[in-house]
């Protein structure tokens, strides 16, 4: 979700779910050097800032909201945020992001469910974010 496009090819992931429609996500990348690491972080960062907009701009049927959850204090950095969407037939789901860099490695991690933002764990997905950024390396 929202970061897709940006992902090189030569990326690894790591799929969970439950059979109650929750799932996660991990992909991780590790560039030839830190400069280019800092580089795809970036561009994922701005994705995820702009991600609520391009999905109601792609997707006229379905209104995205998205809420900022702030820096993690990891490695180089890491910063979480909130997209709830709903769609005009009544689907409800909501989405935590995290973007995070340690040297040359790139996590993105994402967890999603059916609900609204009131369901999302942000305080257990923020501790995830980090053990995923620590963890790199």
């Amino acid at each position: 979700m929202c970061v897709g496009d940006a992902l090189p090819s030569l990326a690894s992931h790591r799929r969970y779910w439950t059979e109650m429609d929750t799932g996660a996500l991990q992909v991780t990348v590790v560039e030839r050097s830190t400069p280019r690491a800092r580089r795809l972080a970036e561009l994922l960062r701005a994705d995820l800032a702009d991600c609520a907009r391009r999905i109601a701009e792609q997707y006229p049927d379905i209104t995205a909201t998205q809420k900022d959850h702030g820096e993690l204090d990891v490695e180089e950095g890491a910063h979480v945020h909130g997209v709830h969407t709903v769609a005009d037939r009544g689907a409800s789901d909501v989405n935590l992001l995290s973007v995070g860099r340690d040297d040359r490695a790139v996590t993105v991690v994402q967890w999603g469910q059916m609900g609204t933002s009131g369901h999302a764990q942000v305080a257990d997905f923020r501790r995830t974010a980090v053990t995923a950024v620590d963890k790199l390396y």
